[in-house]
């Protein structure tokens, strides 16, 4: 039970973090090499100023105190004005101390910041060695520390200590340093990600090509790694394969209906010579059936041919498939929002579009068509007013000869292709097709294709 918790809650962390990160492979790349070099360069600063760091400044500390004692001990030893002038002149040129002495008291101590080193420091070495009232300000600006010193006489001893009396020169260079390999180390590894990321990006607009039915050039990548190499391989012998698969199905079905035709003409020829009845009738129905199923496969197969995608205005394909259906005396609606012009095989899509609206008409008498765009895709809504789908039925109708209408009726029954290639068209361009109830009390067809 205990793993169980652990588990869960690395997942809702891994959840968590996936949400809120960047959702490009090279964003994260880049965090995975940055964050750890950046929390390296971190320990190893800390590490730098905590020890030779805090060592030195504590030396440097040290140092100055006992240069303080001995100007304490002077100006006790030589009181008068001229030893004094002396002491301050020597104290400024060869020790770097400004000093200077007033009567009064020092102010009250104020504890240093936790990252003043340098104050904590001489806070320490003050008490640890003069053992006197003090008072330390390192925020009195030019690059100076101030310390007050109480002495016997009631005198306070002003120091103005520069900062380089307390630093050490080769922290700036180090800070610089580690700047410029950072800065050295991110550049590459930006070229570095961006190198092995070109081949992947390449081979990701390559299978978005594909999905949306477009024609994909040959491609090989002499670079990258070897398993971005072994996808690509992967997937240029997935495209052959496909290919190959579809002109081969597109040949056979062209084929075996085309042969077709001539057996299924000597039928209707010698059913025309026989004397009608009952019998030569329902031979007759079947032959028309018959008829029509070679028809809807050659539709079918001229829905996988070679025609190759290219721009068009679908504005104008909709307004050529409802004036077909108008010369019938339909009654046809279209309406169109957003920008028509996609890439797209003009001739499928056409009869994708006139097998639904034939459809529609078949059992409603009112047909409403729209188009609109989308960021992704394109949505064309086919609605009617006909008796429509139950919703338990609506997946089966796009199987291949599935009739609601089990009659041989060519006006109610048809073939049961119609759906299928209307399908099939829109999946061969990355889309697809789906059925729901129409605002008009029939079927509603939605058609997406992507953009």
């Amino acid at each position: 039970m205990r793993w169980a918790t652990i588990r869960d809650l690395f997942e809702r962390v891994a959840r968590w973090a996936d949400q809120h990160s960047p959702q490009t492979l090279f964003a994260r790349a880049l965090i995975i090499i940055v964050v750890p070099m950046l929390l390296l360069q971190a320990l190893s600063a800390w590490w730098f100023y905590s020890q030779r760091g805090d060592n030195v400044t504590n030396r440097l500390a040290i140092l100055l105190v006992r240069d303080l004692r001995v100007l304490i001990a002077l100006r006790a030893d030589f009181p008068d004005d001229e030893h004094r002038a002396w002491i301050l002149r020597s104290s400024a040129q060869d020790l770097l101390l400004f000093v200077s002495f007033r009567k009064g008291i020092v102010r009250p101590f104020r504890q240093p910041e936790y990252f003043d080193i340098a104050a904590r420091e001489v806070q320490g070495a003050l008490e640890a060695d003069l053992k006197r009232p003090f008072y330390i300000n390192n925020d009195v600006g030019g690059g100076q520390m101030l310390i007050e010193i109480q002495l016997n006489d009631g005198d306070v001893m002003d120091v103005l200590v520069p900062h380089v009396r307390l630093t050490f020169g080769s922290s700036f260079a180090y800070v610089l340093a580690q700047l410029g390999s950072a800065l050295v180390l991110f550049g590459l590894a930006i070229w570095f990600m961006r190198r092995e990321l070109v081949p992947i990006e390449h081979l990701g607009v390559a299978a978005d090509a594909l999905g949306k039915g477009r024609d994909v050039p040959d491609f090989a990548f002499s670079g990258g790694t070897r398993e971005v190499r072994n996808a690509a391989t992967a997937f240029h012998t997935m495209r052959i394969r496909l290919r190959r698969s579809i002109q081969q199905r597109t040949e056979m079905l062209a084929g075996v209906s085309h042969d077709l035709r001539t057996p299924l003409t000597r039928m209707k020829l010698s059913l025309a010579l026989l004397p009608e009845s009952p019998e030569t009738r329902e031979l007759a129905d079947d032959v028309i059936d018959m008829e029509r199923m070679i028809e809807g496969y050659l539709a079918f197969a001229r829905g996988e041919g070679d025609e190759d995608p290219a721009p068009v205005d679908l504005g104008e394909i909709l307004e050529d498939v409802a004036a077909g259906a108008r010369r019938d005396n339909a009654n046809v609606e279209v309406s169109s929002q957003g920008d028509m012009n996609v890439e797209l095989r003009t001739l499928a899509i056409k009869r994708c579009l006139t097998n639904l609206v034939s459809n529609a008409l078949r059992y409603g008498t009112k047909v409403g068509i729209q188009a609109v765009r989308g960021r992704t895709s394109m949505e064309i809504t086919i609605d009617d007013d006909g008796p429509g789908i139950p919703p338990d039925r609506r997946e089966d109708v796009f199987r291949a000869f599935f009739r609601l209408d089990e009659s041989r009726n060519a006006d109610t029954g048809g073939v049961g292709l119609g759906l299928t290639i209307a399908r099939d068209v829109a999946r061969s361009h990355g889309g697809d097709v789906a059925l729901d109830t129409s605002p008009l009390g029939g079927l509603r067809v939605v058609v997406r294709i992507p953009v």
